[in-house]
């Protein structure tokens, strides 16, 4: 596989630094006295760090493939997004970049498999929305969180914003790729249909849609509901996604994780896009292909899933965590796959309206 194949990333092992070395680069180059604990990541090395005086903190080691310019994009993304925040007030929050004590913003770290560029983020604090069902209103407020975060991303623009990633909703059709390892014949023939679907009625207008810099990733593993109050976003994490694409991927990524148990299956849908489109208006080409993104993105969620239990070991931490998470999404893209197109355009315009008069 080359830098360039969206399959690469993913496949690629994660560092594997001990905990003492963790501790060795924070104290050395930070000045940081830390106690460690190992986070599950995709493909980088994460710890959570606890200093001495209480301080919170993340240490991300990248992955040794990833280049220096993608990276670079993550630093810069969330230098810029701090500073809209304070000058706009705007009502997010997001990991802040910790400078060394050398005023850089990230440091080599040296292993087995290379030079693995790692940078130490303020801790965000919060409760995960997890495997637990939204309620209406933390639906609603998570897809205005998105919006106020697009917009704070607007302006902003880098080079290694181009990164090449199979979760990339313009690469969707690559995962044609995987379908041999969905085990089930029904889920892999719902798979094909949304893609099919995706390829009919919504890349072709790709290239006139808005498009920017986005999360990408908007999933209940990343963000933080208040403790005292579960339907209050405190704020969002992971931006190690993060590209320019058209701005309505990800409000279908987001939307594609409001998944009820029972009752009407895009009644948490509706909610979340009216809370975005409160804030950031959509335009009516972005409402009527969101019903085939939502479907795109499960089947990313259910394809890159089986993809990945084919050369990850058994008790690979992340693997686990996606299997228990993602679980839902077969279940969910089928009864999708039973709602007439028309009906959800119709669901979503109506929604939208009503925002708007």
């Amino acid at each position: 596989m080359t830098e360039e194949d969206p399959l690469a990333a993913i496949a690629e092992e994660t560092p594997a630094f001990s905990d003492d070395e963790a501790i060795a680069v924070v104290c050395d180059r930070y000045g940081l006295a830390v106690s460690v604990s190992s986070l599950v990541s995709e493909r980088d090395q994460n710890f959570h760090l606890v200093a001495v005086d209480g301080r919170e903190f993340v240490l991300k080691i990248a992955n040794a493939s990833e280049s220096r310019e993608v990276t670079d994009f993550q630093i810069e993304a969330l230098i810029h997004i701090a500073g809209f925040i304070e000058q706009h007030a705007t009502p997010i929050v997001v990991p802040n970049i910790l400078k060394t004590l050398g005023g850089e913003t990230h440091v080599i770290m040296n292993g087995p498999g290379g030079e693995h560029v790692a940078r130490v983020v303020g801790y965000v604090d919060g409760v995960p929305v997890g495997d637990r069902v939204p309620s209406a209103r933390l639906c609603r407020n998570m897809g205005e969180y998105l919006a106020h975060l697009g917009v704070a991303l607007r302006d902003f623009s880098h080079p290694g914003s181009e990164q090449p990633l199979l979760w990339d909703m313009q690469q969707a059709l690559r995962l044609r790729e995987l379908l041999d390892f969905i085990p089930t014949d029904s889920v892999r023939r719902a798979v094909i249909a949304a893609l099919n679907d995706f390829e009919r009625f919504a890349l072709p207008q790709f290239p006139a849609l808005r498009r920017q810099v986005i999360h990408s990733d908007f999933n209940p593993d990343n963000i933080l509901t208040e403790k005292a109050n579960p339907d209050i976003v405190a704020g969002v994490i992971d931006f190690g996604d993060m590209l320019a694409a058209p701005l309505i991927a990800d409000v279908a990524i987001g939307a594609s994780y409001a998944r009820p148990t029972e009752g009407d299956p895009l009644a948490l849908i509706a909610e979340f896009v009216l809370g975005y489109h409160g804030v950031t208006p959509l335009e009516q080409c972005e409402i009527d292909m969101l019903f085939e993104l939502i479907k795109a993105r499960l089947s990313a969620s259910i394809a890159i899933l089986y993809w990945r239990a084919s050369f990850r070991d058994p008790g690979d931490p992340y693997l686990e965590k996606l299997l228990s998470a993602e679980s839902f999404a077969e279940h969910y893209l089928a009864q999708l796959a039973d709602i007439p197109r028309l009906n959800a355009m119709q669901v979503f315009r109506q929604v939208c309206a009503s925002t708007s008069s």
